[in-house]
Protein backbone atom coordinates (compact mmCIF):
# COMPACT_ATOMS: atom_id res chain seq x y z
CA UNK A 1 0.00 0.00 0.00
CA UNK A 2 1.46 3.32 -1.10
CA UNK A 3 1.54 6.23 1.30
CA UNK A 4 0.54 9.53 -0.28
CA UNK A 5 3.07 12.33 0.12
CA UNK A 6 1.64 15.29 1.95
CA UNK A 7 2.08 18.50 -0.09
CA UNK A 8 4.25 21.21 1.39
CA UNK A 9 2.58 24.47 2.49
CA UNK A 10 4.24 26.11 -0.54
CA UNK A 11 2.47 23.68 -2.90
CA UNK A 12 -0.82 24.00 -1.03
CA UNK A 13 -0.66 27.80 -1.27
CA UNK A 14 -0.33 27.62 -5.06
CA UNK A 15 -3.61 25.71 -5.26
CA UNK A 16 -5.62 28.39 -3.46
CA UNK A 17 -4.14 31.65 -4.79
CA UNK A 18 -7.11 32.11 -7.16
CA UNK A 19 -9.72 31.29 -4.51
CA UNK A 20 -11.26 34.54 -3.27
CA UNK A 21 -14.02 33.02 -1.16
CA UNK A 22 -13.92 33.69 2.61
CA UNK A 23 -12.62 30.15 3.08
CA UNK A 24 -9.99 30.68 0.37
CA UNK A 25 -8.74 33.87 2.02
CA UNK A 26 -8.58 32.10 5.37
CA UNK A 27 -6.55 29.27 3.82
CA UNK A 28 -4.11 31.71 2.19
CA UNK A 29 -3.38 33.40 5.50
CA UNK A 30 -3.00 30.08 7.31
CA UNK A 31 -0.70 28.70 4.61
CA UNK A 32 1.40 31.88 4.50
CA UNK A 33 1.81 31.50 8.26
CA UNK A 34 2.89 27.86 7.81
CA UNK A 35 5.26 28.83 4.98
CA UNK A 36 6.87 31.43 7.24
CA UNK A 37 8.02 28.62 9.54
CA UNK A 38 9.60 26.60 6.71
CA UNK A 39 13.21 26.91 5.61
CA UNK A 40 13.65 28.19 2.07
CA UNK A 41 16.63 26.43 0.49
CA UNK A 42 15.71 24.45 -2.63
CA UNK A 43 16.11 26.36 -5.89
CA UNK A 44 12.91 25.09 -7.53
CA UNK A 45 10.94 25.81 -4.38
CA UNK A 46 12.37 29.34 -4.19
CA UNK A 47 11.47 30.06 -7.83
CA UNK A 48 7.94 28.72 -7.49
CA UNK A 49 7.25 30.36 -4.14
CA UNK A 50 8.61 33.69 -5.35
CA UNK A 51 6.15 33.86 -8.24
CA UNK A 52 3.29 32.78 -6.00
CA UNK A 53 4.11 35.65 -3.65
CA UNK A 54 4.44 38.07 -6.57
CA UNK A 55 0.95 37.13 -7.73
CA UNK A 56 -0.43 37.58 -4.22
CA UNK A 57 1.20 41.02 -3.94
CA UNK A 58 -0.48 42.10 -7.16
CA UNK A 59 -3.83 40.40 -6.67
CA UNK A 60 -4.33 40.41 -2.88
CA UNK A 61 -7.95 40.57 -1.70
CA UNK A 62 -7.15 42.59 1.40
CA UNK A 63 -4.35 44.31 3.28
CA UNK A 64 -3.82 41.33 5.57
CA UNK A 65 -3.03 39.01 2.66
CA UNK A 66 -0.82 41.64 1.00
CA UNK A 67 1.15 42.32 4.19
CA UNK A 68 1.65 38.61 4.83
CA UNK A 69 2.82 38.05 1.23
CA UNK A 70 5.19 41.03 1.40
CA UNK A 71 6.62 39.82 4.69
CA UNK A 72 7.31 36.44 3.11
CA UNK A 73 8.81 38.08 0.00
CA UNK A 74 11.25 39.93 2.24
CA UNK A 75 12.07 36.70 4.10
CA UNK A 76 12.58 34.80 0.85
CA UNK A 77 14.97 37.42 -0.54
CA UNK A 78 16.87 37.54 2.77
CA UNK A 79 17.21 33.76 2.54
CA UNK A 80 18.58 34.06 -1.00
CA UNK A 81 21.30 36.39 0.31
CA UNK A 82 22.43 33.63 2.68
CA UNK A 83 22.62 30.90 0.04
CA UNK A 84 25.92 29.42 -1.09
CA UNK A 85 27.39 30.75 -4.34
CA UNK A 86 26.51 27.48 -6.08
CA UNK A 87 22.83 27.75 -5.12
CA UNK A 88 22.77 31.45 -6.00
CA UNK A 89 24.13 30.57 -9.43
CA UNK A 90 21.24 28.14 -9.90
CA UNK A 91 18.90 31.12 -9.49
CA UNK A 92 20.75 33.19 -12.08
CA UNK A 93 18.44 35.09 -14.46
CA UNK A 94 15.41 34.38 -12.24
CA UNK A 95 14.84 38.07 -11.50
CA UNK A 96 14.71 37.37 -7.77
CA UNK A 97 16.30 40.13 -5.71
CA UNK A 98 20.09 39.90 -5.33
CA UNK A 99 20.45 37.18 -7.99
CA UNK A 100 22.70 37.55 -10.99
CA UNK A 101 21.62 38.18 -14.57
CA UNK A 102 23.83 37.58 -17.60
CA UNK A 103 22.73 38.91 -20.95
CA UNK A 104 23.51 40.94 -24.04
CA UNK A 105 22.03 44.41 -24.45
CA UNK A 106 21.94 47.32 -26.89
CA UNK A 107 24.44 50.16 -26.58
CA UNK A 108 21.66 52.45 -25.32
CA UNK A 109 20.74 50.10 -22.47
CA UNK A 110 24.40 49.44 -21.68
CA UNK A 111 25.01 53.18 -21.30
CA UNK A 112 22.04 53.39 -18.96
CA UNK A 113 23.23 50.39 -16.94
CA UNK A 114 26.84 51.51 -16.47
CA UNK A 115 25.72 54.97 -15.40
CA UNK A 116 22.73 53.99 -13.24
CA UNK A 117 24.09 50.78 -11.68
CA UNK A 118 27.83 51.40 -11.93
CA UNK A 119 28.96 49.07 -9.15
CA UNK A 120 26.56 46.26 -10.14
CA UNK A 121 27.42 45.84 -13.82
CA UNK A 122 30.54 44.24 -15.23
CA UNK A 123 31.83 42.63 -18.40
CA UNK A 124 31.09 38.91 -18.49
CA UNK A 125 32.49 37.75 -21.84
CA UNK A 126 32.59 38.13 -25.61
CA UNK A 127 31.14 35.56 -27.97
CA UNK A 128 33.93 34.02 -30.06
CA UNK A 129 32.08 34.85 -33.27
CA UNK A 130 31.78 38.52 -32.40
CA UNK A 131 33.86 41.30 -33.93
CA UNK A 132 37.00 42.21 -31.95
CA UNK A 133 36.39 45.47 -30.00
CA UNK A 134 39.60 46.91 -31.45
CA UNK A 135 37.89 46.99 -34.86
CA UNK A 136 35.49 49.57 -33.41
CA UNK A 137 37.98 51.59 -31.43
CA UNK A 138 41.07 51.62 -33.66
CA UNK A 139 39.95 54.71 -35.58
CA UNK A 140 39.64 56.68 -32.35
CA UNK A 141 43.14 55.74 -31.19
CA UNK A 142 46.33 57.70 -31.82
CA UNK A 143 48.41 56.73 -34.87
CA UNK A 144 51.38 56.14 -32.59
CA UNK A 145 49.52 53.19 -31.07
CA UNK A 146 49.98 51.16 -34.27
CA UNK A 147 51.36 48.14 -32.36
CA UNK A 148 48.36 48.01 -30.06
CA UNK A 149 45.96 48.47 -32.96
CA UNK A 150 47.48 45.58 -34.92
CA UNK A 151 48.12 43.19 -31.99
CA UNK A 152 46.67 39.77 -32.87
CA UNK A 153 47.91 37.87 -29.80
CA UNK A 154 45.82 39.48 -27.08
CA UNK A 155 42.39 38.17 -26.16
CA UNK A 156 39.53 40.65 -26.45
CA UNK A 157 39.46 41.18 -22.71
CA UNK A 158 43.24 41.58 -22.43
CA UNK A 159 43.25 44.02 -25.32
CA UNK A 160 40.60 46.17 -23.59
CA UNK A 161 42.51 45.93 -20.32
CA UNK A 162 45.67 47.26 -21.95
CA UNK A 163 43.88 49.90 -24.01
CA UNK A 164 41.87 51.24 -21.08
CA UNK A 165 44.36 50.94 -18.23
CA UNK A 166 41.71 49.34 -16.01
CA UNK A 167 41.89 45.92 -14.32
CA UNK A 168 38.37 45.50 -12.93
CA UNK A 169 35.79 44.23 -15.39
CA UNK A 170 33.19 46.79 -14.33
CA UNK A 171 35.63 49.63 -15.05
CA UNK A 172 36.67 48.09 -18.37
CA UNK A 173 33.03 47.74 -19.37
CA UNK A 174 32.16 51.35 -18.58
CA UNK A 175 35.24 52.59 -20.44
CA UNK A 176 34.48 50.46 -23.50
CA UNK A 177 30.78 51.38 -23.69
CA UNK A 178 31.63 55.07 -23.25
CA UNK A 179 34.28 54.98 -25.98
CA UNK A 180 31.97 53.27 -28.47
CA UNK A 181 29.34 55.90 -27.75
CA UNK A 182 31.89 58.66 -28.40
CA UNK A 183 32.62 57.42 -31.94
CA UNK A 184 31.75 60.15 -34.50
CA UNK A 185 29.04 58.04 -36.14
CA UNK A 186 25.25 58.01 -36.42
CA UNK A 187 23.59 56.39 -33.40
CA UNK A 188 22.07 53.62 -35.53
CA UNK A 189 25.49 52.67 -36.93
CA UNK A 190 27.07 52.69 -33.47
CA UNK A 191 24.34 50.32 -32.29
CA UNK A 192 25.01 47.91 -35.17
CA UNK A 193 28.76 47.95 -34.58
CA UNK A 194 28.34 47.46 -30.83
CA UNK A 195 25.96 44.55 -31.41
CA UNK A 196 28.47 42.92 -33.78
CA UNK A 197 30.99 42.50 -30.94
CA UNK A 198 28.52 40.18 -29.13
CA UNK A 199 29.36 41.40 -25.64
CA UNK A 200 27.76 39.74 -22.62
CA UNK A 201 27.18 41.58 -19.36
CA UNK A 202 26.89 40.36 -15.79
CA UNK A 203 24.56 42.21 -13.43
CA UNK A 204 24.96 41.48 -9.71
CA UNK A 205 22.48 43.77 -7.93
CA UNK A 206 23.66 45.24 -4.64
CA UNK A 207 20.14 46.52 -3.88
CA UNK A 208 16.62 45.09 -4.20
CA UNK A 209 15.29 47.40 -6.94
CA UNK A 210 16.91 45.57 -9.87
CA UNK A 211 14.55 42.61 -9.51
CA UNK A 212 11.06 41.30 -10.15
CA UNK A 213 10.67 41.00 -6.38
CA UNK A 214 10.82 44.75 -5.66
CA UNK A 215 10.93 46.37 -9.10
CA UNK A 216 7.64 48.17 -8.65
CA UNK A 217 6.82 51.85 -9.13
CA UNK A 218 5.31 54.14 -6.50
CA UNK A 219 1.52 54.11 -6.24
CA UNK A 220 -0.88 56.45 -4.42
CA UNK A 221 -3.28 53.68 -3.36
CA UNK A 222 -3.52 49.90 -3.59
CA UNK A 223 -6.44 48.04 -5.16
CA UNK A 224 -7.64 44.94 -3.31
CA UNK A 225 -9.65 42.19 -5.02
CA UNK A 226 -12.29 41.92 -2.33
CA UNK A 227 -14.75 40.55 -4.91
CA UNK A 228 -12.25 38.20 -6.51
CA UNK A 229 -10.77 38.20 -10.00
CA UNK A 230 -12.90 39.57 -12.83
CA UNK A 231 -13.24 36.94 -15.56
CA UNK A 232 -16.53 37.90 -17.23
CA UNK A 233 -17.36 41.46 -18.26
CA UNK A 234 -18.74 43.42 -21.20
CA UNK A 235 -15.65 43.75 -23.41
CA UNK A 236 -17.17 46.26 -25.86
CA UNK A 237 -18.50 48.45 -23.06
CA UNK A 238 -15.07 48.63 -21.42
CA UNK A 239 -13.20 49.27 -24.68
CA UNK A 240 -15.52 52.17 -25.54
CA UNK A 241 -15.73 53.62 -22.01
CA UNK A 242 -14.04 56.99 -21.60
CA UNK A 243 -10.33 56.85 -20.86
CA UNK A 244 -9.23 58.74 -17.71
CA UNK A 245 -7.12 61.84 -18.19
CA UNK A 246 -3.37 61.40 -18.49
CA UNK A 247 -1.71 61.25 -15.08
CA UNK A 248 0.42 64.28 -14.31
CA UNK A 249 3.94 63.13 -13.46
CA UNK A 250 7.18 64.96 -12.77
CA UNK A 251 10.30 64.17 -14.79
CA UNK A 252 11.62 62.18 -11.81
CA UNK A 253 8.43 60.10 -11.66
CA UNK A 254 8.64 59.39 -15.39
CA UNK A 255 12.28 58.37 -14.92
CA UNK A 256 11.09 55.89 -12.28
CA UNK A 257 8.56 54.42 -14.72
CA UNK A 258 11.19 54.17 -17.47
CA UNK A 259 13.74 52.57 -15.14
CA UNK A 260 11.25 50.00 -13.79
CA UNK A 261 10.21 49.11 -17.35
CA UNK A 262 13.79 48.67 -18.55
CA UNK A 263 14.64 46.54 -15.53
CA UNK A 264 11.57 44.34 -16.05
CA UNK A 265 12.61 43.65 -19.65
CA UNK A 266 16.33 43.28 -18.90
CA UNK A 267 15.51 40.53 -16.40
CA UNK A 268 13.76 38.69 -19.25
CA UNK A 269 16.77 39.28 -21.57
CA UNK A 270 14.54 41.42 -23.73
CA UNK A 271 14.23 44.94 -25.05
CA UNK A 272 11.61 46.83 -27.02
CA UNK A 273 12.60 49.87 -29.08
CA UNK A 274 10.09 52.24 -27.43
CA UNK A 275 11.37 51.45 -23.93
CA UNK A 276 15.04 51.29 -24.95
CA UNK A 277 14.99 54.49 -27.01
CA UNK A 278 12.58 56.57 -24.96
CA UNK A 279 13.03 59.46 -22.54
CA UNK A 280 10.77 61.10 -19.92
CA UNK A 281 9.37 63.60 -22.43
CA UNK A 282 8.05 60.69 -24.52
CA UNK A 283 6.10 58.96 -21.74
CA UNK A 284 2.40 59.13 -20.91
CA UNK A 285 0.77 57.30 -17.98
CA UNK A 286 -2.90 56.53 -17.41
CA UNK A 287 -4.36 55.12 -14.20
CA UNK A 288 -7.02 52.52 -15.01
CA UNK A 289 -9.36 50.34 -12.95
CA UNK A 290 -8.46 47.39 -10.69
CA UNK A 291 -5.07 48.77 -9.73
CA UNK A 292 -3.87 48.86 -13.33
CA UNK A 293 -1.86 51.68 -14.83
CA UNK A 294 -0.40 51.82 -18.31
CA UNK A 295 2.74 53.66 -19.37
CA UNK A 296 3.01 54.53 -23.07
CA UNK A 297 6.43 55.09 -24.61
CA UNK A 298 7.25 56.94 -27.82
CA UNK A 299 10.65 56.51 -29.42
CA UNK A 300 13.18 59.36 -29.45
CA UNK A 301 13.09 61.29 -32.74
CA UNK A 302 16.00 59.76 -34.68
CA UNK A 303 14.82 56.20 -33.96
CA UNK A 304 11.21 56.65 -35.07
CA UNK A 305 9.64 54.85 -38.00
CA UNK A 306 9.16 57.02 -41.11
CA UNK A 307 5.34 56.87 -41.38
CA UNK A 308 4.04 54.54 -38.69
CA UNK A 309 4.36 55.23 -34.98
CA UNK A 310 5.66 52.42 -32.79
CA UNK A 311 4.24 53.14 -29.33
CA UNK A 312 5.27 50.69 -26.64
CA UNK A 313 3.62 50.03 -23.31
CA UNK A 314 4.25 48.60 -19.87
CA UNK A 315 1.21 47.68 -17.81
CA UNK A 316 1.57 47.83 -14.03
CA UNK A 317 -0.56 45.97 -11.50
CA UNK A 318 -0.56 47.76 -8.15
CA UNK A 319 2.84 49.11 -9.18
CA UNK A 320 4.33 45.80 -10.37
CA UNK A 321 5.29 45.45 -14.07
CA UNK A 322 2.95 42.74 -15.33
CA UNK A 323 2.61 43.08 -19.11
CA UNK A 324 4.44 44.71 -22.01
CA UNK A 325 4.23 45.09 -25.76
CA UNK A 326 3.36 47.75 -28.26
CA UNK A 327 1.41 48.88 -31.29
CA UNK A 328 2.43 50.01 -34.75
CA UNK A 329 -0.01 52.82 -35.49
CA UNK A 330 -0.77 54.15 -38.97
CA UNK A 331 -3.85 56.32 -39.17
CA UNK A 332 -6.73 54.35 -37.68
CA UNK A 333 -4.90 51.06 -38.18
CA UNK A 334 -2.92 49.38 -35.40
CA UNK A 335 -0.90 46.18 -35.36
CA UNK A 336 -0.81 45.25 -31.67
CA UNK A 337 1.12 42.79 -29.52
CA UNK A 338 0.96 41.87 -25.84
CA UNK A 339 3.00 39.69 -23.49
CA UNK A 340 1.89 38.99 -19.91
CA UNK A 341 4.61 38.15 -17.40
CA UNK A 342 4.37 34.53 -16.30
CA UNK A 343 3.80 35.26 -12.60
CA UNK A 344 0.63 37.23 -13.46
CA UNK A 345 -0.93 34.90 -16.04
CA UNK A 346 -3.50 33.47 -13.64
CA UNK A 347 -5.04 36.90 -13.11
CA UNK A 348 -7.25 39.19 -15.16
CA UNK A 349 -5.61 38.68 -18.57
CA UNK A 350 -8.77 39.41 -20.57
CA UNK A 351 -9.43 42.56 -18.55
CA UNK A 352 -5.84 43.69 -19.13
CA UNK A 353 -6.14 43.18 -22.90
CA UNK A 354 -9.45 45.05 -22.99
CA UNK A 355 -7.78 47.96 -21.18
CA UNK A 356 -4.98 47.87 -23.73
CA UNK A 357 -7.41 48.12 -26.66
CA UNK A 358 -9.30 50.85 -24.83
CA UNK A 359 -6.12 52.88 -24.30
CA UNK A 360 -4.84 52.70 -27.88
CA UNK A 361 -8.31 53.26 -29.29
CA UNK A 362 -8.99 56.39 -27.27
CA UNK A 363 -5.54 57.88 -26.78
CA UNK A 364 -4.63 57.55 -30.48
CA UNK A 365 -7.89 57.06 -32.38
CA UNK A 366 -7.06 53.51 -33.51
CA UNK A 367 -10.07 51.55 -34.76
CA UNK A 368 -8.70 48.72 -36.89
CA UNK A 369 -6.58 46.33 -34.82
CA UNK A 370 -4.54 43.41 -36.11
CA UNK A 371 -2.70 40.61 -34.31
CA UNK A 372 0.15 38.68 -35.91
CA UNK A 373 0.10 34.84 -35.96
CA UNK A 374 2.88 34.43 -33.39
CA UNK A 375 0.58 35.90 -30.74
CA UNK A 376 -1.79 32.94 -31.07
CA UNK A 377 0.47 30.05 -32.01
CA UNK A 378 2.78 30.38 -35.01
CA UNK A 379 6.19 29.06 -33.85
CA UNK A 380 4.68 29.39 -30.38
CA UNK A 381 3.63 26.00 -28.89
CA UNK A 382 2.41 27.66 -25.70
CA UNK A 383 0.03 29.84 -27.71
CA UNK A 384 -1.42 26.76 -29.41
CA UNK A 385 -1.73 24.77 -26.20
CA UNK A 386 -3.51 27.60 -24.39
CA UNK A 387 -5.92 28.16 -27.28
CA UNK A 388 -4.84 31.81 -27.54
CA UNK A 389 -6.79 32.11 -30.81
CA UNK A 390 -10.05 31.95 -28.85
CA UNK A 391 -8.80 34.57 -26.43
CA UNK A 392 -8.62 37.06 -29.32
CA UNK A 393 -11.86 35.74 -30.83
CA UNK A 394 -13.60 36.84 -27.61
CA UNK A 395 -12.77 40.47 -28.48
CA UNK A 396 -14.08 40.24 -32.03
CA UNK A 397 -10.81 39.36 -33.77
CA UNK A 398 -11.33 37.16 -36.84
CA UNK A 399 -8.97 35.68 -39.46
CA UNK A 400 -8.40 38.13 -42.30
CA UNK A 401 -8.36 35.16 -44.68
CA UNK A 402 -11.98 34.41 -45.66
CA UNK A 403 -11.64 30.60 -45.72
CA UNK A 404 -10.03 30.55 -42.29
CA UNK A 405 -12.68 32.95 -41.02
CA UNK A 406 -15.38 30.50 -42.17
CA UNK A 407 -13.52 27.66 -40.43
CA UNK A 408 -13.33 29.70 -37.22
CA UNK A 409 -17.11 30.25 -37.26
CA UNK A 410 -17.69 26.50 -37.72
CA UNK A 411 -15.36 25.77 -34.82
CA UNK A 412 -17.02 28.38 -32.64
CA UNK A 413 -20.43 26.82 -33.27
CA UNK A 414 -19.05 23.43 -32.18
CA UNK A 415 -17.58 24.92 -29.00
CA UNK A 416 -20.88 26.55 -28.05
CA UNK A 417 -23.07 23.55 -28.95
CA UNK A 418 -20.96 20.50 -28.04
CA UNK A 419 -20.17 20.15 -24.36
CA UNK A 420 -16.44 19.79 -23.69
CA UNK A 421 -15.43 20.37 -27.32
CA UNK A 422 -11.97 21.84 -27.90
CA UNK A 423 -10.37 22.78 -31.21
CA UNK A 424 -7.54 20.44 -32.15
CA UNK A 425 -3.96 21.66 -32.35
CA UNK A 426 -4.05 21.02 -36.11
CA UNK A 427 -7.00 23.39 -36.56
CA UNK A 428 -5.40 26.02 -34.33
CA UNK A 429 -2.26 25.74 -36.48
CA UNK A 430 -4.34 26.43 -39.59
CA UNK A 431 -5.52 29.70 -38.06
CA UNK A 432 -1.90 30.86 -37.79
CA UNK A 433 -1.75 31.12 -41.59
CA UNK A 434 -3.58 34.45 -41.30
CA UNK A 435 -3.42 37.57 -39.18
CA UNK A 436 -6.45 38.37 -37.03
CA UNK A 437 -8.31 41.64 -37.32
CA UNK A 438 -11.14 43.59 -35.72
CA UNK A 439 -12.67 46.91 -36.73
CA UNK A 440 -14.33 49.00 -34.02
CA UNK A 441 -15.18 51.75 -36.50
CA UNK A 442 -16.87 52.10 -39.89
CA UNK A 443 -13.93 53.12 -42.10
CA UNK A 444 -12.32 50.48 -44.28
CA UNK A 445 -8.54 49.96 -44.12
CA UNK A 446 -6.72 52.34 -46.46
CA UNK A 447 -3.44 52.04 -48.34
CA UNK A 448 -0.91 50.09 -46.29
CA UNK A 449 2.57 51.29 -45.30
CA UNK A 450 3.94 48.35 -47.26
CA UNK A 451 2.33 49.54 -50.51
CA UNK A 452 3.62 53.09 -49.95
CA UNK A 453 7.14 51.83 -49.26
CA UNK A 454 7.26 49.68 -52.40
CA UNK A 455 5.82 52.55 -54.44
CA UNK A 456 8.55 54.94 -53.27
CA UNK A 457 11.25 52.39 -54.13
CA UNK A 458 9.68 52.09 -57.58
CA UNK A 459 9.67 55.89 -58.02
CA UNK A 460 13.36 56.08 -57.07
CA UNK A 461 14.21 53.24 -59.46
CA UNK A 462 12.17 54.50 -62.41
CA UNK A 463 12.49 58.28 -62.12
CA UNK A 464 15.94 58.59 -60.54
CA UNK A 465 17.62 55.36 -61.73
CA UNK A 466 18.30 54.30 -58.16
CA UNK A 467 19.97 57.56 -57.12
CA UNK A 468 18.50 58.05 -53.66
CA UNK A 469 20.31 61.32 -52.95
CA UNK A 470 18.85 62.79 -56.12
CA UNK A 471 15.36 61.69 -55.05
CA UNK A 472 15.83 63.26 -51.62
CA UNK A 473 17.01 66.56 -53.14
CA UNK A 474 14.02 66.58 -55.49
CA UNK A 475 11.69 65.99 -52.52
CA UNK A 476 13.30 68.94 -50.74
CA UNK A 477 12.63 71.16 -53.74
CA UNK A 478 8.99 70.04 -53.99
CA UNK A 479 8.31 70.68 -50.29
CA UNK A 480 9.99 74.08 -50.52
CA UNK A 481 7.96 75.14 -53.56
CA UNK A 482 4.59 73.58 -52.68
CA UNK A 483 4.58 73.87 -48.87
CA UNK A 484 7.08 76.65 -48.20
CA UNK A 485 9.16 74.32 -46.03
CA UNK A 486 12.80 75.38 -46.20
CA UNK A 487 14.98 72.63 -44.73
CA UNK A 488 17.77 74.94 -43.54
CA UNK A 489 15.31 77.01 -41.52
CA UNK A 490 13.87 74.07 -39.58
CA UNK A 491 14.83 73.23 -36.00
CA UNK A 492 16.91 70.10 -35.36
CA UNK A 493 14.03 67.75 -34.50
CA UNK A 494 11.80 69.26 -37.20
CA UNK A 495 14.49 68.26 -39.69
CA UNK A 496 14.17 64.68 -38.44
CA UNK A 497 10.46 64.76 -39.26
CA UNK A 498 11.20 66.29 -42.66
CA UNK A 499 13.81 63.62 -43.47
CA UNK A 500 11.44 60.81 -42.53
CA UNK A 501 8.39 62.06 -44.44
CA UNK A 502 9.72 64.12 -47.36
CA UNK A 503 9.68 61.32 -49.98
CA UNK A 504 6.21 60.21 -48.87
CA UNK A 505 4.77 63.72 -49.08
CA UNK A 506 6.57 64.70 -52.29
CA UNK A 507 5.89 61.56 -54.36
CA UNK A 508 2.66 60.13 -52.89
CA UNK A 509 0.54 63.27 -52.46
CA UNK A 510 -0.81 65.61 -55.13
CA UNK A 511 0.33 68.91 -53.63
CA UNK A 512 -0.94 70.88 -56.63
CA UNK A 513 -4.52 70.74 -55.36
CA UNK A 514 -3.92 71.08 -51.61
CA UNK A 515 -5.97 73.85 -49.95
CA UNK A 516 -4.61 76.32 -47.39
CA UNK A 517 -6.14 74.60 -44.35
CA UNK A 518 -4.82 71.16 -45.27
CA UNK A 519 -1.46 72.63 -46.24
CA UNK A 520 -1.03 74.09 -42.74
CA UNK A 521 -2.07 70.78 -41.18
CA UNK A 522 0.37 68.84 -43.36
CA UNK A 523 3.27 71.14 -42.43
CA UNK A 524 2.34 70.69 -38.77
CA UNK A 525 2.38 66.89 -38.88
CA UNK A 526 5.70 66.81 -40.79
CA UNK A 527 7.30 68.81 -37.99
CA UNK A 528 5.56 66.76 -35.28
CA UNK A 529 7.07 63.54 -36.62
CA UNK A 530 10.32 64.86 -35.22
CA UNK A 531 9.11 66.91 -32.26
CA UNK A 532 6.24 64.93 -30.70
CA UNK A 533 5.21 61.43 -31.84
CA UNK A 534 2.02 61.48 -29.76
CA UNK A 535 0.84 64.70 -31.45
CA UNK A 536 1.88 63.35 -34.86
CA UNK A 537 -0.42 60.32 -34.44
CA UNK A 538 -3.43 62.54 -33.77
CA UNK A 539 -2.54 64.93 -36.62
CA UNK A 540 -2.07 62.04 -39.05
CA UNK A 541 -5.62 60.80 -38.44
CA UNK A 542 -7.04 64.31 -38.94
CA UNK A 543 -5.33 64.89 -42.29
CA UNK A 544 -7.38 63.72 -45.34
CA UNK A 545 -4.64 61.67 -47.03
CA UNK A 546 -7.12 59.73 -49.20
CA UNK A 547 -8.09 63.03 -50.86
CA UNK A 548 -4.53 63.72 -52.00
CA UNK A 549 -3.01 60.32 -52.83
CA UNK A 550 -1.71 60.34 -56.41
CA UNK A 551 -3.42 57.92 -58.81
CA UNK A 552 -0.15 56.09 -59.46
CA UNK A 553 0.04 55.10 -55.79
CA UNK A 554 -3.61 54.05 -55.58
CA UNK A 555 -3.24 51.86 -58.70
CA UNK A 556 0.19 50.52 -57.73
CA UNK A 557 0.39 46.74 -57.32
CA UNK A 558 3.12 45.12 -55.26
CA UNK A 559 4.75 42.44 -57.42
Amino acid sequence: MQTSIKPSPFESLTKVISDYSPEGTKQKLELLEKCSKEKIQKSKEILHYHDTLLFLCGYAENKEVFDAAMEEMNRLCDAVLELSDVKKDSLSSSGIAFTQTQSSFSLKIMLWLVNSFTSDVSLHSFDEEGLHPKELLKYSMNEMEFEMISDEKLTKLKWLEKASGFKKKKDILKWYVTKVNELPLEDQLKEQLFESTKLYTKITPSGPKFSRSFGSVSISSRYFHSNGILKKFNEAQLIHSKLPKEKKLSTAQKEEVLSASRIALALLHRETDPITYSSPAGIKVFDLEHGLSIALFSIDAQWRLPMESYIGFMMFKNGYPMSYGGAWLFGKRSLIGINIFEAFRGGESAFVFAQLLRTYRQAFGAEQFEVEPYQFGKNNPEGLKSGAFWFYHRFGFRPVDQKLNALSETEHQKITSIKGYRSSIDILKQFTQSTLGVNFGTDKPGISPSQISYFITNVIAQQFKGERKAAEEKAKQILKIKLGLVYSKLKKEEKVGFDKLSLYVAFCLDLEKINAKDKAQLIKLIKEKGTDEFEYIVSYIKFPFQRYFVKELVDFKVK
